[in-house]
C-alpha cells in the first residue's frame, strides 16, 4: 500500500500527512480550541497543542525525549519538530492566500460537509471543486502542487473556523485528499523541507 512507504524518518505518510494537517491548524489562527486538542489525542501518533508541551522544557532549557511508536527520539530535532516547522512555513505562506478564499465557498463546503449522507469519496470530490474554484488566485510563481496543498489546508482551516464541530471530518477528508492527491509533493517536502 502506497501510504505504508516510508519517507526516511520513520513515519509512514499517512502519519505524516496527519501531523501536517495537525500542525498547519495548529499553527493557524483558530477558534476550535477544544476541537483541535481532542483530535490531536486521537490521531494514531498522538500530538498535543503547544501549550501542553511546555511542562516538558528540562532544566537546561532543552526538550525531553519524546517516544513515537515506540522508539526515542534524540533531543535534537525529532520528526513531530520537522513537521511543525515545515506547518508553520506554510501558514505562513498561506496567510498571504486567505483572503483569496471567499466565505460564500467556505459556507457552501461547511454546508456539504454537514451533509451525513455523503461518503467520504463525495466529500473528497466536494474539496476537489472547491480547489477548482479558487485555481485562479494560485500565485503564478508558486508550484502548483505547493498552492494546491496551501489551498487545500486554509479550505480546511476555514471550514473548521466557520463551524468547529466539523473539525474532525473535515480533517479525515484533508488528510485523505491530500494523500490521494499530493503524497508525492508531502513526501518531498519531508525530505527536502519547503521551498
Amino acid at each position: 500500500m502506497d501510504s505504508q512507504v516510508s519517507n526516511g524518518l520513520g513515519l509512514d505518510a499517512e502519519h505524516f500527512t496527519d501531523l501536517l494537517v495537525f500542525g498547519f491548524l495548529q499553527s493557524s489562527k483558530y477558534s476550535f480550541h477544544r476541537e483541535l486538542e481532542a483530535l490531536g489525542q486521537e490521531l494514531p501518533v498522538p500530538v498535543y497543542l503547544d501549550a501542553d508541551l511546555e511542562d516538558e522544557l528540562q532544566t537546561d532549557g532543552s526538550r525531553a525525549s519524546r517516544s513515537y511508536h515506540g522508539r526515542i527520539q534524540p533531543d535534537s530535532e525529532s520528526q513531530e519538530d520537522i513537521i511543525q516547522r515545515i506547518a508553520h512555513q506554510l501558514v505562513q505562506v498561506g496567510d498571504e492566500l486567505d483572503h483569496s478564499i471567499q466565505p460564500t465557498l467556505v459556507r457552501q463546503l461547511a454546508a456539504q460537509f454537514m451533509n451525513v449522507s455523503l461518503s467520504e469519496e463525495d466529500r473528497r470530490n466536494c474539496l476537489a471543486k472547491a480547489l477548482d474554484e479558487v485555481k485562479a488566485a494560485f500565485p503564478r510563481d508558486m508550484e502548483n502542487e505547493k498552492a494546491m496543498l496551501i489551498m487545500t489546508l486554509l479550505l480546511a482551516k476555514s471550514v473548521a473556523s466557520h463551524e468547529p464541530s466539523l473539525l474532525r471530518d473535515v480533517f479525515q477528508t484533508t488528510v485523505n485528499f491530500i494523500n490521494q492527491n499530493l503524497l508525492t509533493y508531502v513526501r518531498n517536502l519531508l525530505r527536502n523541507g519547503l521551498d
